[in-house]
């Protein structure tokens, strides 16, 4: 397997990046049936200034002869995948020498593991797959087709697919299907009780310990923290026993603040939703500022501050933060599977527990890597779309592929996370800690009460810049509670905002 010093992110990116602008221009001019739906998209782009409506009187013929019956097309599905798969037929090994592999990576196994038996179930249907990127670019990208009234069949993704879901382009899957999954893993997708997609993989944040500096620090490994305060007290001490030059005293390590993306989000707000203090609704109602949030970030500020600047500004990445986890610079950091990959690189005497949890508080961690699959209901072919995710998506194969290949994800079936202490298709993860790790993460993701970011309905990368401001100011400046609440309550004024402005 190659390995690649690159983010989760940029993976997926690297799968094909290129569609975004080209899609309008790719496609011939087509007659559609304005709708509200599009309409309400067209509203939140700036791509469509306009709409206008030409009505014709055509005069009906009445013949006694009745049309022929025209020949029904053969059914070719458009579904928007993470990579592009011109033909599934191809042979593609996990293998760096493979043309296949060389242009599609592990996502090109994945879909010949999802489409292939599907296909063969289905005579007569054909695929037309193509990417369309991630996080911020492929939201930009749903919204230009959408506008354009150039829709798939299927599409997929992370934190904005609820934004779609309230926009109504999705058709709902069924409920029995949906009970396959681990609950975590489909609320993301999940509106006024129904359910608009399923999890082709999926991943839980818990929290990484480098047991060799835990016992530096005279602490027992097996006494691990349970509580907020029994952790704040482990990472001081730790940070006083462990220096490095280029970093300091260091222990705890988190995504530092910058740019709209939601990565920082998934890596913290887990601590607020242990303390009855979420950033917003599943369906993204504002809740920024309460008591309990300046609390949370007061405890998040000690957290962060048993390390350097340097430290948390320089290591923005899995493999760079699981490389410095493995030389204990780290100590300490909230992680997934994916950072499991990185860890399994090196001989770290590592482990990993669910996140401690504060005075009254409840179990909690954020879904992460949790990769939805959505039929459109204006596709071409909304009910086979629904029967190939439907299908295709609960299969084990499909399900085991990515964890037993590349490592990153965990499968979403509660079939194979309720045997995750005994699980081994986990070939893509290298080793005995890394696997360890692993199962943890699958065993968080079924019992450790996970849940999606906030899905707000507009606006997702201002909303998530506005909070990595809003974070940068509160740790940078180590503020104090009155400060805090001040700054969340601007920051709850900028979301009100954000949620109910077109823009």
């Amino acid at each position: 397997m190659v390995k690649k010093p690159v983010t989760r992110r940029n993976f997926i990116k690297g799968a094909g990046f290129a569609v975004g602008a080209s899609l309008l221009a790719a496609c011939a001019p087509q007659t559609v049936q304005v709708t509200s739906v599009v309409e309400k998209v067209v509203k939140e782009t700036s791509i469509v200034k306009e709409t206008s409506v030409v009505k014709e009187t055509v005069q009906s013929i009445v013949t006694a002869t009745p049309a022929p019956t025209a020949i029904p097309e053969p059914a070719v599905l458009d579904i928007w995948f993470n990579t592009d798969i011109p033909d599934l037929n191809k042979e593609w090994t996990s293998d760096p020498n493979n043309e296949e592999f060389k242009k599609q990576w592990y996502f090109g196994g994945l879909g010949r593991a999802i489409f292939k038996p599907w296909l063969e179930k289905h005579p007569g249907v054909t695929m037309k797959i193509s990417t369309h990127s991630w996080d911020a670019e492929l939201r930009q990208n749903q919204l230009m087709s959408l506008a354009a009234g150039i829709i798939p069949d299927t599409t997929y993704g992370e934190a904005y697919v609820n934004e779609f879901v309230q926009l109504g382009v999705f058709n709902p899957v069924s409920a029995d299907v949906t009970k396959l999954f681990a609950e975590g893993t489909y609320k993301g997708a999940t509106f006024n009780g129904k359910v608009y997609g399923l999890p082709k993989s999926s991943g839980a944040d818990v929290l990484f310990i480098n047991l060799d500096t835990w016992e530096k620090a005279g602490l027992d490994k097996t006494k691990l923290p349970k509580t907020w305060e029994e952790l704040v007290t482990a990472c001081k001490a730790i940070q006083k026993i462990n220096k490095s030059d280029k970093f300091g005293n260091t222990c705890y390590y988190t995504y530092g603040p910058g740019g709209d993306s939601y990565g920082q989000a998934m890596r913290i707000l887990h601590w607020f939703n242990q303390n009855d203090a979420p950033l917003a609704s599943d369906v993204g109602v504002p809740s920024a500022n309460s008591d309990k949030s300046v609390e949370t970030w007061l405890f998040h500020n000690e957290l962060m501050w048993s390390s350097t600047e340097n430290l948390i500004l320089q290591a923005e990445s899995e493999s760079g933060s699981g490389a410095l986890f493995n030389q204990g610079v780290i100590a300490i950091k909230p992680g997934w599977n994916n950072d499991a990959t990185s860890v399994g690189d090196g001989k770290v005497n590592g482990t990993a527990i669910p996140f401690p949890t504060p005075p009254g508080g409840k179990p909690a961690t954020i879904v992460i890597g949790n990769d939805i699959h959505s039929p459109l209901r204006l596709g071409k072919n909304p009910d086979l779309a629904i029967k190939l995710i439907e299908e295709s998506v609960p299969t084990e194969e499909a399900q085991s592929f990515l964890c037993n290949n590349c490592g990153i994800w965990i499968p979403a079936l509660k079939s194979i996370l309720e045997k995750s202490a005994t699980y081994d298709k986990l070939a893509g993860y290298k080793t005995d800690t890394a696997k360890n790790i692993v199962r943890i993460t699958m065993d968080t993701l079924l019992n450790g009460n996970p849940g999606p970011l906030p899905g707000f309905p507009k606006n997702g990368s201002r909303i998530w810049a506005a909070f990595n401001d809003s974070y940068g100011r509160i740790w940078k400046g180590k503020l104090a509670k009155d400060d805090i609440k001040k700054e969340l309550d601007a920051l709850q004024k900028a979301l009100e905002g954000f949620v109910t402005k077109t823009g």
